[in-house]
């Protein structure tokens, strides 16, 4: 179908176009308000500042589809094929896009604000300075995603895979990390205030001068991390490993290290007041082979 022909035909009232073939077709500008392409085929489609709110694009194929400054605002996308799609500043606003495929697609500064992604595949995505406040991204793939800058407060990230991702100055105030896997991403400088971060796979994370004010660390496996500058005041490391982890020049005011594993933790300059090690293990970063300096803290 054309895209002129769709035009008419919805002006005339009709809404049912699923299956349809719409690929590589100029639909840019178009109102298409609750309109039905379930399964249609919209391949390399251009779609920018089009209006689809509330559409219905469920398994939609979507591939390197131009949707620039498009809105989507409560659409249904969920099992939609968007790998390589250009959402660049697109208002995806309360949309449903679980177990959609959003591989190497660019969604900088879009509006994804209340989305639900959950078990979406967003491996090598650009989601740079993206709003994902209060979003559902349980379970989803985010490995080498691409998140500067990016709000994700109050997200639900939970059991998601962000391993090798870039989300450095990203901000995740009281977001839900627990069971994530962040496996050598870049955190540095990230706002990860009062955020759950229990029983999380940190290996290797880049967090330096991050802030984990009063963030929930219980369980969660840093070791070799990099919390060089990081704030920890009253965060919660209860049983946490931090094996090898670099806590040099750190503010752990207040913060909780019970049971904690703190094998050759490196501890120079943090701000250790008030501190409770109570049960923690620790030895020393020293490694001279006449000396064997572990000891269990009362």
């Amino acid at each position: 179908m054309k895209a002129s022909e769709l035009v008419d035909r919805y002006n005339q009232g009709f809404r049912d176009f699923g299956d349809i073939d719409l690929s590589r077709e100029n639909l840019s500008g178009v109102s298409l308000t609750a309109i039905d392409l379930a399964n249609a085929n919209l391949n390399e489609a251009n779609l920018s500042c089009a209006t689809l709110n509330e559409a219905n694009l469920y398994s939609a194929k979507l591939n390197t589809t131009v949707l620039y400054r498009a809105s989507l605002s409560d659409a249904n996308l969920c099992e939609a094929d968007l790998n390589g799609a250009s959402l660049i500043k697109a208002d995806l606003h309360g949309a449903r896009l679980e177990r959609a495929n959003l591989r190497d697609a660019d969604l900088t500064g879009a509006n994804l604000n209340a989305v639900s992604l959950a078990n979406s595949d967003l491996t090598g995505a650009n989601l740079s300075c993206v709003s994902l406040v209060g979003a559902n991204l349980e379970g989803a793939n985010l490995t080498q995603a691409f998140l500067k800058g990016a709000n994700l407060d109050g997200a639900k990230l939970n059991g998601a895979n962000l391993e090798g991702a870039n989300l450095s100055g990203a901000s995740f105030s009281e977001a839900n990390l627990s069971h994530a896997n962040l496996s050598a991403s870049d955190l540095s400088h990230a706002n990860l205030y009062a955020a759950n971060l229990s029983d999380a796979l940190l290996l290797k994370a880049d967090l330096s001068g991050a802030n984990l004010s009063k963030a929930n660390l219980n369980s969660a496996d840093l070791k070799e991390a990099d919390l060089n500058g990081a704030f920890l005041v009253d965060a919660q490391l209860d049983r946490t490993c931090l094996d090898g982890a670099n806590l040099s020049k750190s503010n752990c005011y207040k913060a909780n290290f019970k049971g904690a594993l703190l094998l050759r933790t490196n501890l120079n300059g943090a701000n250790l007041n008030c501190t409770d090690f109570s049960n923690a293990y620790l030895q020393t970063v020293d490694h001279s082979p006449d000396r064997n300096p572990e000891y269990v803290t009362d």
